[in-house]
């Protein structure tokens, strides 16, 4: 039996399996946030982190066995699956410095791939249950440190994320090109549609699309910029009267 078949993007299956995991992550984020207390809230978060890490070893192994992949094709180097056991040791250690960098890997990073999937199978293939399911653990991972323990990014954070990055797309080339791989698609495109197929041909989609990865952080940031400038501004005419009334 054949077991690549056609994945449609943007198909009826896709969005469905979108929407579900969208309305699970808000059920899991409201809960523990409504009812959970702070030591429960750990707990809960270990117990995703377990799950993600054992699906993740599933996922791996049977692409291994089907053949699709060999074992260096299947190295945590890509920037979601990196995310992905980032996400599972922060959550176990409630680690502030990884979510910093998860924060944008895993929001920007697992949110592209949840919108152009890189997969050939499709529901109820065991591989797709996992390629969906691990992506939106990600962004889940990163939303529950904000919603139960108040974590949130910062401008040094995003300025070093950026470096971070560009200094990781560096690292991929010769990691590539000793093992034969295509880590981060900078030895090729992916073979299904994406963005990349907007941004020209190899090597020229490289620069164009690292400086719309870092675009996509500091949009991921600038919610929290736009916060920040507003609350300092609210706080200027109070401090401003503060200094008045010590002149006095």
């Amino acid at each position: 039996m054949e077991t690549h078949v056609s994945f449609e993007a943007f198909g009826s299956t896709h969005l469905i399996t979108v929407a579900a995991l969208a309305l699970a992550g808000a059920a899991i984020l409201y809960g523990t946030w409504r009812w959970a207390t702070r030591e429960q809230a750990t707990s809960i978060g270990i117990a995703i982190a377990v799950f993600m890490l054992v699906q993740e070893l599933l996922d791996r192994g049977l692409h291994v066995y089907l053949g699709d992949d060999f074992w260096n094709h299947v190295l945590p180097l890509q920037m979601c699956g990196a995310s992905l056991f980032l996400t599972i040791v922060m959550l176990i250690g409630r680690s502030r410095l990884l979510f910093q960098l998860l924060y944008f890997w895993g929001l920007g990073g697992a949110g592209v791939a949840l919108l152009t999937p890189d997969t050939p199978y499709v529901f109820p293939h065991f591989l797709y249950i996992t390629f969906f399911t691990s992506h939106a653990l990600i962004i889940i991972g990163v939303a529950y440190m904000m919603v139960n323990f108040g974590y949130r990014p910062t401008l040094r954070s995003l300025v070093g994320t950026c470096i971070f990055t560009i200094i990781y797309i560096l690292a991929m080339f010769p990691v590539n090109a000793l093992l034969g791989t295509n880590y981060l698609f900078i030895s090729d495109k992916p073979s299904s549609a994406s963005p990349l197929d907007l941004m020209g041909p190899w090597p020229w989609y490289i620069p164009v699309a690292t400086a719309m990865v870092l675009a996509v952080f500091a949009l991921l940031y600038a919610p929290y910029l736009a916060k920040d400038y507003l609350m300092a501004k609210s706080l200027a005419p109070c401090e401003a009267e503060d200094d008045g009334s010590r002149d006095d």
